[in-house]
């Protein structure tokens, strides 16, 4: 007996050092007005990112998620500083789905950087239509179910889906999404006006917290919104599987992004005459690059005729757009043995490398995170 007591004593001496939580790890309860103060950050922060796309819908989230947090403030009153599942059931619900904005506006700010100005519109529309249809949600349930994202299957942010290829797949995450006691959770997709989609994603597996489906054939969608509304049954006590608010998620389905580069290269070369080196600058050298997308590099090998000894050289460009409008910069001056890069708009960067003699147009990121 004492041999026990003694060890259950120092169990209780050691049991910091075998695996209790210490200090700090546990997040603290969700709140009110820690929703409120996440929603004024994401609004201040998209704010920012619109004044560098000036013709994105970004301005108009950014002024939608204001209003959210003045109603939401409302709404929660002296139960802001409650933790949320606590507090009445229609309150809790609007709070939930606040954050849920939340989350997506986060995930949209991570995933657009070094996007290029196409797909990163493209996601600030699928983000516009989540704000505006998540915020806008009605019903509330003891367990609310809410989707927080969308997913590839790699866990990469999702906003943007291409309709090109099949089999196209991905996952919504969130939470009180499934109860296993229940059948599976009824997944319809619609346009932004609600009218049903010809294309409908197929459940193939869930949890509580997350839907994995399957598209038979992308390339049948049409560009513009795709809205997935969840309805889900939760088992209730003497009445069964009770149906349980909608959950709604946004994708936007657009073609990809294409631009079109043309260029002039300038060299300036060295001449011996008359005891003297003479500098010439040669014609420039016009043409257009290979169609861009923000799938990857393009490249031009240039070919310089009569220059022996190249001084420096000199490039412009100008960007046409698939609306056809377009932008150009230049003429940018470099000497011979260095390369020349510059930022083109629509996230495009331009690189001159003197040592193969070609020129690289790239996204100015590696990839845009949140298009698939």
């Amino acid at each position: 007996m004492r041999v026990a007591r003694l060890g259950a004593i120092l169990f209780w001496l050691l049991a910091p050092s075998l695996g209790t939580p210490a200090a700090g790890q546990i997040a603290p309860r969700l709140t009110g007005s820690t929703v409120i103060d996440q929603l004024q950050t994401a609004q201040h922060d998209l704010a920012v990112r619109a004044a560098g796309l000036p013709h994105s819908s970004l301005g108009a989230t950014s002024q939608r998620l204001a209003s959210l947090a003045d109603a939401l403030r409302k709404t929660l009153g002296s139960d802001a500083a409650k933790p949320i599942e606590i507090i009445a059931a229609d309150a809790r619900a609007n709070a939930y789905r606040a954050y849920a904005v939340v989350q997506r506006t986060q995930a949209y700010l991570e995933a657009s950087k070094g996007c290029l100005d196409a797909d990163a519109n493209a996601m600030a529309d699928a983000l516009a239509t989540t704000v505006e249809l998540v915020a806008g949600g009605t019903g509330s349930a003891k367990l609310q179910p809410v989707i927080n994202g969308v997913e590839t299957p790699d866990h990469r942010p999702l906003f943007v889906l291409r309709n090109s290829g099949k089999d196209t797949a991905f996952a919504l995450v969130g939470v009180n999404l499934f109860d296993a006691q229940c059948e599976d959770p009824v997944v319809t997709a619609t346009d932004g006006q609600g009218q049903r989609q010809n294309v409908q994603p197929s459940v193939t597996g869930v949890l509580p917290n997350r839907i994995e489906l399957t598209l038979a054939d992308a390339s049948q969608l049409q560009s513009g919104s795709y809205v997935l509304h969840v309805v889900s049954r939760r088992k209730a006590f003497l009445v069964g599987c009770a149906v349980q608010p909608e959950a709604v998620a946004t994708l936007q389905v657009a073609a990809p992004a294409k631009m079109s580069v043309s260029y002039a290269l300038t060299a300036t070369c060295s001449t011996p005459g008359g005891g003297q080196v003479v500098e010439q600058v040669l014609p420039a050298i016009t043409g257009t690059m290979p169609e861009v997308s923000g799938s990857g590099t393009v490249s031009q090998r240039i070919a310089l005729r009569g220059c022996a000894e190249p001084v420096s050289y000199a490039i412009s460009a100008k960007v046409t757009f698939g609306d056809g409008h377009n932008a150009s910069i230049g003429p940018i001056s470099q000497i011979a043995s260095a390369g020349i890069t510059a930022g083109l708009p629509g996230g495009l960067s331009l690189s001159w490398d003197p040592s193969v003699r070609a020129l690289f147009v790239r996204p100015a990121a590696n990839s845009c995170k949140g298009v698939y």
